[in-house]
């Protein structure tokens, strides 16, 4: 879990990558702020040992892989959450590995990199606009996940927490 300080420091970073992209709608297109970034996406059939992987980044050709047979809103999310990764600053593997989730819990930069994707593809901006754009409430999560490409288990707690 993160503090709402290193939150807020993340929440910034994502901030400054919609400004620089001149991102002011949903849902945001995470690869074209790879591609912008020069990282490329691909989507890959994972092999069988790591069929449980979403994606990762491979640093030497500059590419972000995903699972191919995941649904759109998950592939979304596993971009943007490996864009947290490359814009935090996390230390790259070179052998790809799984990050165990211990008691419901992730690793810092785990977190550090869930919080970057959530404030990339649902900005409190954005948000709140939206919200009233429609008339709806922060009950109504799972309009504002199909408006935001995102799941509705992601949008969820992101605005049972928006001020």
């Amino acid at each position: 879990m993160i503090d709402a300080t290193t939150h807020a420091q993340i929440a910034d970073k994502a901030q400054a990558l919609l400004e620089r992209f001149d991102i002011t709608e949903p849902v945001v297109d995470a690869v074209k702020i790879a591609k912008g970034l020069g990282i490329q996406v691909r989507e890959i059939v994972m092999p069988p040992r790591y069929a449980d992987v979403a994606g990762f980044y491979n640093e030497r050709d500059k590419t972000i892989y995903v699972k191919a047979t995941d649904k759109s809103w998950r592939k979304l999310f596993t971009v943007a959450h490996e864009l947290g990764h490359i814009v935090l600053g996390h230390k790259n593997f070179e052998v790809l590995f799984r990050v165990q989730n211990k008691d419901g819990e992730y690793s810092d930069a785990e977190s550090q990199a869930n919080s970057f994707a959530a404030s990339l593809l649902m900005p409190d901006f954005l948000l709140k606009k939206y919200l009233a754009k429609y008339n709806l409430t922060k009950k109504d999560s799972l309009e504002m996940a199909k408006i935001f490409g995102v799941s509705d288990a992601a949008m969820k707690p992101i605005l049972l927490h928006l001020k």
